[in-house]
Parts: C-alpha cells; sequence; structure tokens
C-alpha cells in the first residue's frame, strides 16, 4: 500500500514521461499511444505504469531519449 507521499511521487514521475514523451512525440495523442504500450521483458504493464517504479521510470527516460535522437526502440 502506498503513502500519500509515494501516490504524490508515482503522479510526478507520471507527469514527467508524459510530458518528455509529448516532447519527443509532438502531440498528446501519439505520446499516449506510445505511453499505452506493454512494456517489452519482464515488468508487465504499460510503460506509463512502469515508470511509476524508479527502474520502469529509468528506462522508458532511456527508451524516450533514443527515440528523441532517431534510434528505434
Amino acid at each position: 500500500m502506498y503513502s500519500k507521499q509515494n501516490q504524490g511521487q508515482d503522479s510526478t514521475t507520471a507527469e514527467l514521461i508524459q510530458r518528455h514523451a509529448e516532447i519527443v512525440f509532438g502531440n498528446k495523442a501519439k505520446a499516449d499511444l506510445w505511453l499505452a504500450q506493454p512494456m517489452a521483458g519482464a515488468v508487465e504493464g504499460s510503460r506509463l505504469q512502469a515508470a511509476n517504479s524508479k527502474t520502469g521510470y529509468e528506462f522508458v527516460k532511456a527508451e524516450l531519449e533514443k527515440l528523441s535522437h532517431g534510434y528505434a526502440c
């Protein structure tokens, strides 16, 4: 169970990932579609859900960085 402090942190990381994706993809609709896709590998759930953990956040952030530089993920 999360404390209120953790819930705030989760929404903050999700918001950061959302904004980053919107910048990379150029609009909210494309970013939302990409973030809703399931993660490859051991993590279950969407990219946005995975971003709620520190490891997932770092992984999604790294994927967005690669995409912003022209690499396919």
